[in-house]
């Protein structure tokens, strides 16, 4: 075991990490992040009109287009903020030379809108949410990287310093803004090419298989075992976020519709998952307040506050998880029984799928309810999920517990 670590360590470790910190998927990471306000409140006015207490929906009934055209503008814009989003976040990113992030971004929506005319040379709104995600991120990327090419080459338009900043970097833009918006025409209005379907087409494949069991159970197998060995799986996986993304999209517009949702693991899927933070580690801190060894009750309760809310950081690195092969194990197997169970029952509709994009922070049981738009079925699955957690973990604990307890094991908290 300890070979396998040193060679994680020593030879998976630093290239992951760079990956994580790699310009592209730093920008399209934080440039999702912008965009997570927008689906928590379009989600909450989606909910709204329909949760399903029979007198509340009936009450509501009236006014439900009134409500739900928050979410039109919401989670209806998604796409369109991620243009601007991840073209000022990636033209911030360049160290070499300064980019206006904020001229770059502006210039990304207007190529995103030029991008996405329809045939009759009008703008096709369907594609400002979900629906144009993928095209808007590529729009975004290109446009940055144009910005870059013809300021690093200084093809630009110069000003003497007499004239104000502001003047001077608007008309800086103007020919790298004319570069990408007459490459963006000649694509799409005189070539005719409808990006967002190629590009749809070409992701299709990725979506297919994060929405079934095996490729699901591969991605959260990897993301599970990166944050084992002390690298955070979510920022290097964080390229997936706008596949899960999109299928949040679909899954909200057939819940508001009144059809199945079509997707199961769709952003909000791992609220099952993740009790207390990845790796479903809310049962782990209940029994280290039980201890007997008093290092693991203070470091217990110390976390039980934080980890209530989702944050794990305490726990993984309080115990510590990382690097741990007492808690490798159970870290995993956890995140896989809980992953497989959760989609099974979605899968036969036992359980509701997710519909609402809600905050992390919230309680596993409560966000359970939300996030599959007032499922009971889904609260009772999230009781029992604690429950199998903590049944996976409680021997792996008592033996790290009882070597702790001998003396043997030296733990993220020297005992008083």
């Amino acid at each position: 075991m300890n070979k396998i670590l040193n060679f994680v360590e020593e030879k998976l470790a630093p290239p992951l990490n760079k990956m994580a910190n790699q310009h592209h998927l730093n920008a399209v990471k934080n440039g999702m992040m912008v965009t997570v306000p927008l689906t928590i409140i379009g989600s909450l006015f989606l909910l709204v009109p329909n949760i399903p207490i029979d007198f509340i929906k009936s009450f509501f009934e009236p006014y439900a287009a009134m409500i739900t055209t928050v979410n039109s503008v919401t989670i209806g814009i998604v796409g369109l903020v991620g243009a601007a989003s991840v073209a000022y976040y990636f033209a911030e990113g360049y160290t070499d030379i300064k980019i206006d992030a904020l001229i770059t971004a502006i210039i990304s929506v207007a190529a995103f809108l030029l991008i996405t005319v329809n045939e009759e040379f009008g703008i096709n709104t369907e594609l400002f949410g979900t629906k144009g995600l993928f095209t808007a991120i590529i729009v975004a990327l290109l446009t940055g990287t144009i910005m870059h090419f013809f300021q690093k080459r200084n093809l630009v338009i110069h000003f003497p310093d007499t004239v104000p900043p502001l003047v001077s970097k608007s008309f800086m833009s103007l020919i790298p803004a004319l570069a990408v918006l007459t490459l963006v025409w000649i694509v799409r209005v005189i070539l005719g090419l409808d990006v967002n379907q190629i590009l749809m087409n070409c992701f299709s494949l990725f979506v297919f298989a994060l929405n079934t069991l095996p490729g699901f159970l591969v991605f959260m197998f990897i993301r599970s075992m990166l944050w084992s060995v002390g690298i955070h799986g979510g920022a290097v996986l964080a390229v997936a976020d706008p596949f899960f993304l999109t299928m949040f999209g679909a899954n909200a517009a057939a819940y508001a519709a009144g059809t199945l949702p079509p997707y199961i693991t769709a952003s909000g899927f791992t609220m099952f998952v993740f009790l207390g933070g990845g790796g479903a580690t809310l049962p782990l801190v209940m029994m280290m307040i039980r201890s007997k060894e008093k290092g693991f009750s203070t470091l217990g309760k110390l976390c039980l506050p934080a980890s209530l809310f989702e944050i794990n950081e305490p726990v993984v690195f309080g115990v510590p998880l990382v690097m741990n092969p007492y808690m490798m194990i159970p870290y995993t197997l956890t995140t896989l029984t809980l992953s497989a169970g959760t989609y099974l029952l979605m899968m036969l509709n036992i359980i509701g799928r997710p519909v609402a994009n809600i905050p992390w922070t919230i309680p596993p049981i409560f966000s359970h309810y939300l996030v599959t738009g007032g499922n009971i079925p889904a609260v009772i699955w999230g009781i029992l999920s604690l429950i199998i957690a903590g049944a996976i973990y409680y021997p792996f604990f008592k033996a790290m517990e009882r070597q702790r307890l001998s003396g043997e094991l030296s733990g993220g908290m020297n005992d008083e």
